[in-house]
């Protein structure tokens, strides 16, 4: 019956009735949307997610065009979710705060796109289950609160700095550089440095991702033989950092690119598939770590007791929690800890360093009284080694300023996202559950209510209130208070790592490698760049990525 009723109509008729269920669907979806709760001001949506094609993926210059038109809370819809943009910090205090309930505990929207990458829902970072999150932070903060771990950390970044330093020297003689200057891409050796450091911290295995690239300029003569280059038994921190950096863009691909097209479209579903493969090859990696490593805790475990990296200590505390009947990790977890720190451990710190070279570079007054800080707190001597300890990056506080003041300047992650699990209230405002809080960092660190000359590079915006009470002794609290710059004033005027319940964990062991290698490179190097006149390159997706940093090197004559 159905069936000769279908049959019956003609092509007028069919047209009539996909009219009127277009005619339905809009009319259902803009009524949904005009009685929407607790309307906020923002853009018209369009139907069927067609903003996923107009979207280019940078939620920075997306969120700053927003809040410019629409104010410090607004609202607009991409894929499927009703996103509300918050650029004051009263707002984001409020927002992070009420965190504790957890209705805002999740970071990401939990979409089949995000399954599909294989890390979601576990770890750190991508994990969206509280009381499993609970077990892996305090199996991680136990871990880096071991003794020597942070002291391991500085170890190795001297040990892997003079192997960059040697790497250069080499290119300088293969070069014939006779102005004893070194023109490079900071960003790709930076890249590399931070990857086979991190590679250390996690894993205790020495990367090759160094070698490898300086192999990319020479000829046989000059290349170097490594058995971690070529053999393929080996885990090459070279290919799988690459993988780590394709898994990061992977993220961004799935979550705006529409299923329709990553299924039936030929380039979107190559693209798809490969992003994918790219994924399995990172687990299968991770897998043969852990693994071997619980082979080895079987055979020996005093020798993998004995050892400061991550991955020993997790097999090491995860052991011992079993043998207590207490909450234990799976190597599932185990894996996703590993990656949520290859992804934050690296690539935010290696962007990190770039931006505080060029801006240094282009004020050479700060350049100067860095170079004061270092040489004061690592006085010229003649050992042929800086050593670092913790006491010394204590007393960097001038590079610490240039870290913070750099990361207002371009923040490595500009904005932040909240994910509401149950219906919230934030700020006043009652939200469904499934709404999503994208915290506009960057809009709040440029923004002349928290920040006087907001787009001027000054590190003095910390170092002078850092050190506020040692240079006022005799002022009263009135005056200091009022002495206070005026992001002092605004708890979340400036955000590096996060806030709330998510504050960055690994925030301590980031800053420690970064003011590390600020003193082994700036101890040694006087650094400009090749064209004053240049911009800062970068392109924001998942985070500002640094595009290329071209910079010239020269010794600083200063025996160490």
């Amino acid at each position: 019956m159905f069936f000769r009723i279908i049959e019956s109509f003609n092509i007028t008729d069919c047209l009539f009735i996909i009219l009127l269920t277009l005619f339905f669907y809009l009319f259902r979806f803009y009524y949904n949307y005009f009685t929407r709760p607790s309307p906020l001001p923002g853009p018209l949506p369009l139907p069927f997610e067609l903003e996923n094609f107009f979207f280019d993926g940078d939620f920075k210059r997306l969120t700053a065009d927003l809040h410019r038109k629409y104010g410090d809370i607004c609202e607009f819809r991409f894929g499927g979710y009703r996103r509300i943009v918050i650029s004051k910090t009263d707002y984001l205090e409020n927002l992070l705060s009420s965190s504790k309930n957890l209705a805002l505990f999740a970071k990401f929207e939990h979409t089949p796109a995000m399954d599909m990458l294989g890390n979601f829902g576990r770890g750190l970072f991508f994990n969206t289950n509280y009381e499993n999150w609970k077990i892996n932070k305090y199996f991680f903060l136990q871990s880096i609160s071991t003794p020597g771990f942070n002291e391991n950390a500085i170890r190795n970044t001297n040990e892997l700095f003079e192997e960059l330093d040697g790497y250069w020297n080499l290119l300088k003689k293969s070069h014939s550089f006779n102005d004893n200057c070194l023109e490079l891409d900071f960003l790709q050796w930076i890249n590399r440095f931070m990857t086979d450091s991190i590679s250390i911290v996690i894993t205790g295995e020495r990367g090759c991702s160094m070698a490898s690239y300086y192999n990319t300029f020479n000829s046989d003569k000059y290349k170097l033989e490594s058995s971690l280059i070529d053999d393929p038994k080996s885990y090459n921190s070279d290919k799988f950092s690459r993988a780590i950096m394709t898994y990061i863009r992977g993220i961004m691909f799935f979550n705006i690119v529409h299923p329709f097209l990553r299924r039936y479209v030929t380039y979107f579903k190559n693209k798809a598939d490969a992003l994918l493969e790219n994924g399995d090859y990172i687990l299968r990696t991770l897998n043969k770590m852990i693994e071997s490593r619980k082979l080895d805790f079987a055979n020996n475990p005093q020798k993998v007791k004995s050892q400061h990296d991550l991955l020993s200590i997790l097999i090491t505390a995860n052991n011992h929690a079993k043998s207590k009947m207490t909450n234990s990790l799976t190597d599932e977890d185990i894996r996703a800890l590993l990656i949520d720190i290859f992804i934050a451990g690296s690539d935010t710190s290696s962007n990190t360093l770039c931006y505080i070279i060029y801006y240094i570079c282009q004020n050479p007054h700060v350049k100067q009284k860095m170079f004061d800080e270092i040489d004061s707190v690592f006085p010229n001597n003649s050992s042929d080694t800086l050593r670092i300890t913790t006491d010394h990056i204590a007393n960097l506080k001038y590079c610490e300023a240039l870290i913070k003041e750099a990361s207002r300047m371009t923040p490595v992650v500009p904005v932040s996202k909240r994910v509401a699990s149950a219906e919230c209230e934030v700020v006043g405002y009652k939200f469904q559950a499934k709404t999503v809080f994208h915290l506009n960092y960057a809009s709040i660190h440029m923004n002349e209510k928290y920040w006087s000359n907001p787009t001027v590079f000054d590190p003095d915006k910390f170092y002078l209130q850092d050190n506020l009470d040692e240079f006022n002794d005799d002022l009263s609290n009135s005056d200091k208070e009022d002495k206070k710059p005026i992001h002092d004033k605004d708890k979340y005027s400036l955000v590096i790592f996060g806030g709330g319940i998510r504050l960055c964990p690994g925030r301590k062991l980031a800053m420690i490698s970064m003011l590390s290698f600020m003193v082994l490179m700036f101890k040694k190097y006087d650094v400009e760049l090749v064209d004053m006149n240049a911009p800062l390159k970068t392109y924001t997706g998942f985070i500002t990525n640094c595009l290329e940093l071209k910079i010239k090197i020269k010794s600083r004559n200063i025996s160490l």
